[in-house]
């Protein structure tokens, strides 16, 4: 059998397979050939290879002893390109990216000590590559903050430091770098004005590890970013509900951390701006005539510690006490009779509105939605 009849024997051998075959089938043999066909070599060969390595190795380390650093790094990748398997791999892949971090290459570092720590777990520098790996994320996060206060482009796009942070925990969820690569997660988002993927990063963090010391400053981030909202003319309610319960778990949860005393301070604030926007909203309705609902939230208003805003509540609910009462008393008897039980207190003007909204007294008082904000 000729060459040119064999390789069309083989041709027609294998397009049967792959017609055959089901399609899961199809993917394994694909991802077969995307994978790197190396192969660990044999004990005989391995036993060869051992020494060369070393030899390359040892040599490699009096490079970088003596400066020669270039050197050094051409042994070390030379191993681990030709030597992968044996035992001088593992030291020659951390070196290598050693090399990468101090000449300044930190996405090549990066990438090389993520190398080392896919393929070297058991290795006892795992750790300290874990550490050289937060060190990197941490120095870009760094000068990234450094270029943005004198306006100058970025050098690390965002997306990569927070690939590089996640891969920090994948790589070590248990370690004590996993919640600081959570936390700087969080504070890239809320660099970058994603506040609700900063607060729920740092919730996150609160929930994981709520003894870290991080943990306080995240719980107090998180009613900082509902408190700046708030500060740039937010009227949203949830806003501040969202703030005051933040602060309320500092205190409560970390009342002898630095931000406690802080965080009470910020709750006194939310307190008077919340009772300050109840006060506002019953002005609202009560220019729009609705006076079912100034009344509730003028009553809200009236229980507020700072007394500017408590006397001036009180100060409308009396006011509009009093002019129901002169209301009912001013109507002739005719009309009162005419008027269901339910409007007695109500001026004509919110008659035809009650009409609408209300057909049982049962049902309580009419609340309205919060007034939108203003443009």
């Amino acid at each position: 059998m000729t060459k040119s009849q064999l390789r069309l024997n083989l041709f027609l051998v294998y397009s049967f397979f792959f017609v055959c075959v089901t399609p899961s089938s199809h993917a394994k043999i694909l991802d077969y050939f995307k994978k790197d066909l190396s192969k660990v070599p044999t004990k005989e060969k391995l036993k060869t290879q051992e020494p060369l390595a070393k030899k390359k190795l040892d040599q490699a380390l009096i490079y970088e002893k003596k400066g020669m650093r270039s050197k050094a790094a051409t042994q070390y990748q030379y191993i681990v390109k030709n030597y992968p398997f044996t035992s001088s791999a593992p030291i020659s892949q951390f070196k290598l990216a050693e090399s990468f971090m101090q000449k300044g290459k930190l996405k090549k570092a990066f990438s090389s000590f993520q190398d080392f720590t896919d393929k070297h777990k058991s290795s006892p520098y795992f750790i300290k590559a874990i550490q050289a790996q937060y060190d990197i994320a941490r120095s870009a996060q760094q000068q990234n903050s450094k270029n943005k206060l004198f306006f100058l482009p970025k050098k690390f796009q965002q997306s990569d430091l927070l690939e590089w942070f996640t891969s920090i925990i994948d790589n070590a969820p248990f370690s004590a770098l996993a919640p600081l690569a959570q936390f700087a997660i969080a504070e890239l988002y809320q660099a970058d004005d994603k506040t609700s993927m900063a607060i729920s990063a740092y919730q996150s963090l609160v929930d994981k590890h709520p003894n870290h010391p991080k943990a306080p400053e995240a719980q107090f981030r998180i009613g900082e970013i509902a408190r700046q909202k708030i500060e740039s003319g937010s009227r949203d309610h949830a806003n501040i509900v969202s703030a005051r319960n933040a602060m309320e778990d500092v205190i409560v949860a970390y009342e002898n951390s630095p931000r406690a005393k802080e965080a009470k301070i910020a709750l006194a604030k939310f307190e008077s701006i919340e009772a300050e926007h109840f006060y506002d909203t019953g002005l609202f309705y009560e220019k729009q005539n609705k006076l079912r609902s100034a009344v509730i939230y003028y009553e809200k208003a009236s229980k507020a510690k700072d007394p500017i805003v408590r006397n001036n509540a009180l100060r409308k609910l009396s006011l509009i006490q009093g002019n129901s009462q002169t209301q009912k008393t001013s109507n002739p008897i005719g009309q009162i009779k005419k008027e269901p039980e339910l409007k007695k207190d109500l001026p004509p003007s919110l008659t035809k509105e009650s009409e609408e909204t209300i057909t049982n007294e049962n049902k309580g008082p009419l609340i309205l939605p919060p007034p939108p904000p203003e443009s």
